[in-house]
């Protein structure tokens, strides 16, 4: 592992503590598990958006235009 430097609000600190000591783990932990969720929801948001773009562009290509009869 590679050691590092982050700066946090005293509100994120406090919360980091509280759910570590409830759940028996690290900060370090807590902080590593939610920059994992965060790439892995992030990445999911990813994929979710570029199968939304490939399905607008296929619907697209089928559109056709409607001819109104006037009267």
């Amino acid at each position: 592992m590679i050691r590092t430097q982050i700066q946090l609000r005293s509100e994120q600190i406090q919360w980091i503590k509280n759910f570590a000591i409830e759940r028996g783990i690290s900060m370090s932990h807590v902080i590593r598990e939610s920059i994992d969720s965060y790439r892995t929801n992030t990445e999911r948001v990813r994929g979710l958006n570029s199968k939304k773009k490939k399905a607008l562009k296929a619907v697209g290509a089928f559109s056709t235009e409607l001819k109104v009869k006037e009267s």
